[in-house]
């Protein structure tokens, strides 16, 4: 009977331990709501650079962010894209800008995202400037709980004009 009592007692041991041990904790993420915020986060940001607001278009940047421009130096770090952003508002200030996303992708552990859109720029709004249009990638990162960019990178998919063309 002491035998029975012993296995039982290491038995019930073993399952107290097993009930007292820390599960799988890791967070379940919802790709989807995530994804939604991550579009909202865009939107912010063309409302803030449509309003030429540029303290809070930069709140919605990382500190280490690499902004990338078709012919133009890359720019690394918030102080950076600051400085380019207000040079080119003062360059173009009647500029009219729009984007849209085409999709956002969350990354299983809720802490990345990128999404994918196109844009078109006139850099004299309705002057007789020739506007440009293109695609372009946004990678963010969830930073102290709040999406921020990280890298943005756009291209232009007007086609070029014939004498530009090199065969």
């Amino acid at each position: 009977m002491k035998a029975t009592s012993r296995s039982a007692a290491v038995v019930l041991v073993g399952l107290l331990a097993a009930c007292a041990a820390p599960q799988d904790q890791t967070p379940v993420v919802d790709l989807e709501a995530e994804a939604q915020a991550v579009e909202a986060v865009s939107q912010q940001w063309l409302e803030h650079v449509t309003a030429r607001d540029l303290e809070a278009l930069t709140s919605l940047i990382a500190d280490d962010a690499v902004f990338f421009d078709v012919g133009e130096p890359t720019k690394e770090g918030l102080a950076a894209i600051r400085a380019d952003v207000e040079s080119n508002w003062g360059e173009n200030p009647d500029f009219t800008v729009t984007w849209s996303t085409t999709s956002v992708d969350v990354a299983s552990s809720g802490d990345l995202a990128w999404e994918r859109g196109s844009w078109e720029f006139d850099p004299d709004g309705a002057g007789e400037a020739e506007g440009d249009y293109g695609e372009y990638v946004t990678v963010y990162r969830k930073i102290d709980g709040a999406w921020k960019a990280v890298a943005d990178i756009g291209h232009s998919t007007k086609p070029e004009p014939e004498e530009m063309i090199k065969e």
